[in-house]
C-alpha cells in the first residue's frame, strides 16, 4: 500500500500568541498529533507484519482522532488518515469502503509529487478491484503523470497492462507490460521486470500482430533478467510462464527447459503439480512419451493430495495419452476411466468428452469395437459446445467402429452403411409415405443381425424412436440409423424428411 510519510503531512502548528489558555489548547493538539503519527505507524507497521486487523484498528484510531482536529487548524492531517484509512481497506479486500475515503483524500487538480501519485495510484486499485476498469485506467493514467519524473512508474504500467487485458486488448496491454518491465529493469529490480516480459509475451502471442523471432526475444529477455534475481520467491511461476510461451509457439524443447528450471522453485505441492503436468505435455508433444508417462504420474499424485481433482483428470488424460502412445492399451483405458471419474466430478464437459473418445479408441485398438461405439457416442453426447470439427471427428471414428463391428458379423459394411444424402432404400423398396418397409430376411441373416442387436444396446433407444417397434430385429434401413445415430440426425434431418417423404 503505498501512503504519504505522516511526518511529512503532519506539521507543527504555527506558534500562538502567549497566554495560558492558548498553551494549554497548544499542548492539547500537539499530543493528538503525536497520537496519530502513533497511530499511523503502527498501522504502516502492522501492514507490513501481515496483521491486517491490527492495521485497520490503528488507521481506524488514527482517523477518528484526526476528524476532531479543527478544519480551519490543519486539513491535511484528515486528508492523510482518510488515505491511509481508505488505502488500507483496498489493501484487505474492503475496495467499495477504501474508495469513499480514498476520494475524500485526493489532493488538488495540480498538485505533483510522489505523494498525490501514490493518492492517484491506490483510486485507481480501488476502481480496479470493484471491476471499474476504464475508471481504473484513468486513475492509473493520473498516476503514471505523478510517477514518470521521478522514473517510478512501472507498477502503474503493469496495472494499466492488467487492465487492458482484462477488457480484452491484448496489443495494448503487451505495450504497457513492456514499458514497466524497461522501467523495473532500469531501476534495478529484475524480477518485476522479468514478471513484466513475461506476461508481456504472452499478450503479444494472444494479439497475433507479433512474429515468432519478436517474441522470443522477449522471452529470452524475461529469462535473462530472471537468472539475475537474488529473489527467489516468484521465479517457479515466471519460468512456468515462460515454458507456456514457447508451448504456444511450438518451441517444446525450450518449453520442457523451462518448466525443468521452475521445477525446484516451487512454492508448494499444487504448483509443483501443475509444473510436472506442463513437463508431461511438452514431453508428449515432443514424443518422448516414457519421459512423459513418469511427469504425468507424479502430477496426478499430486494434484490429488491436494484436492485439485480438475487438474488430477486432465492429469490422467494426457497419462492416458502416453500410454496409448507406448502401446500399453489396457493402462489407457483404466487412466480414461480415472480422467472420466474425474470430469464428472468436477462438471468439467470438455474432460468428459476427450476422455470418452479416449475411451473409444482404446476399446477399438483392444478389438472391443462394441464399447468404442459405446464410447464414441457418449462422446458426441457430450460435445454439443464443441466445434463441428470435433464432431466430425467423432462421427467418422463412430463410422468406422461401425463398419468393423458390421464385417465382424458378416455384413457388408461398404453396402450397409451408405452415408448419402439421397433417399433412403430397402432392397425391395419403399412402404407408404415416411415409413420404410421392412425387408424379409432369412434365418442365416436375421441370426447374424440379432447378434449386432445384442452387440449395440447403447443404440436401442434411438433404433426404436426412429423406427418404432423393433422386435422384428433391424433391417437394411435401421443400420443406416446405427450410422446416423441422434447426433448426425440433427445435422441431416432436414435432408431425411424431404427424401423419405418425396
Amino acid at each position: 500500500m503505498s501512503s504519504p510519510n505522516p511526518e511529512d503531512t503532519l506539521q507543527e502548528p504555527e506558534p500562538e500568541p502567549s497566554s495560558s489558555k492558548k498553551k494549554k489548547k497548544k499542548r492539547k493538539w500537539q499530543q493528538l498529533e503525536a497520537s496519530i503519527q502513533a497511530l499511523t505507524r503502527a498501522g504502516h507497521g502492522a501492514l507490513l507484519a501481515g496483521w491486517n486487523h491490527e492495521a485497520l484498528t490503528s488507521f481506524q484510531r488514527a482517523f477518528l482522532l484526526a476528524s476532531r482536529v479543527p478544519q480551519k487548524r490543519d486539513t491535511s492531517i484528515l486528508r492523510a488518515c482518510a488515505f491511509n484509512l481508505g488505502a488500507a481497506y483496498v489493501e484487505t479486500g474492503d475496495p467499495a469502503r477504501g474508495l469513499g475515503l480514498l476520494l475524500r483524500a485526493q489532493p488538488e487538480e495540480k498538485a505533483q509529487g510522489r505523494c498525490h501519485g501514490d493518492q492517484c495510484f491506490n483510486v485507481a486499485l480501488a476502481y480496479h478491484a470493484l471491476g471499474n476498469l476504464p475508471q481504473a485506467l484513468a486513475w492509473y493514467h493520473r498516476a503514471l503523470g505523478h510517477y514518470q519524473p521521478l522514473g517510478d512508474q512501472g507498477q502503474a504500467q503493469a496495472k494499466m497492462g492488467a487492465c487492458y487485458q482484462a477488457l480484452g486488448q491484448p496489443e495494448l496491454a503487451a505495450h504497457c507490460l513492456q514499458e514497466a518491465g524497461r522501467t523495473y529493469a532500469h531501476a534495478g529490480q529484475p524480477q518485476a521486470a522479468a514478471l513484466a516480459l513475461g506476461a508481456a509475451a504472452v499478450c503479444m502471442l494472444k494479439s497475433g500482430q507479433h512474429g515468432v523471432w519478436e517474441v522470443v526475444q522477449v522471452l529470452e529477455e524475461s529469462r535473462r533478467l530472471a537468472e539475475m534475481s537474488t529473489e527467489r520467491g516468484l521465479l517457479g511461476q515466471l519460468y512456468n510462464d515462460l515454458g507456456l510461451g514457447y508451448s504456444q509457439l511450438q518451441l517444446f524443447p525450450l518449453a520442457a527447459e523451462a518448466f525443468l528450471q521452475a521445477l525446484p522453485l516451487c512454492r508448494g505441492l499444487g504448483e509443483k503439480a501443475t509444473v510436472l503436468r506442463n513437463l508431461g505435455m511438452a514431453h508428449n508433444a515432443l514424443g518422448n512419451y516414457q519421459e512423459a508417462r513418469e511427469f504425468h504420474q507424479k502430477a496426478a499424485i499430486l494434484h490429488g493430495s491436494v484436492g485439485q481433482r480438475w487438474e488430477q483428470g486432465r492429469s490422467f488424460g494426457s497419462l492416458a495419452f502416453a500410454l496409448s502412445q507406448l502401446g500399453d492399451d489396457k493402462a489407457a483405458r483404466d487412466s480414461y476411466l480415472h480422467a472420466l471419474q474425474a470430469a464428472q466430478d468436477t462438471g468439467d464437459m470438455k474432460g468428459q468428452w476427450q476422455a470418452c473418445e479416449g475411451l473409444g479408441a482404446a476399446a477399438a485398438r483392444l478389438g472391443q469395437h462394441d464399447q468404442a461405439l459405446k464410447y464414441y457416442k457418449e462422446a458426441l453426447a457430450r460435445c454439443q459446445k464443441e466445434p463441428d470439427s470435433v464432431r466430425e471427428r467423432l462421427v467418422a471414428k463412430l463410422a468406422d467402429a461401425m463398419k468393423t463391428l458390421l464385417a465382424q458379423g458378416g455384413l457388408d459394411p461398404t453396402h450397409t452403411l451408405t452415408s448419402a444424402p439421397g433417399r433412403l432404400q430397402a432392397p425391395g423398396g419403399t412402404g407408404s409415405a415416411g415409413t420404410p418397409a421392412r425387408v424379409a430376411r432369412g434365418p442365416a441373416e436375421a441370426k447374424h443381425s440379432h447378434s449386432h442387436w445384442q452387440a449395440l444396446p447403447c443404440l436401442l433407444q434411438v433404433i426404436k424412436t426412429a423406427w418404432g417397434n423393433p422386435q422384428q430385429g433391424p433391417t437394411e434401413e435401421t443400420h443406416h440409423i446405427w450410422l446416423l445415430h441422434d447426433h448426425v440426425i440433427s445435422l441431416y434431418w432436414p435432408q431425411w424428411c424431404c427424401h423419405i417423404h418425396s
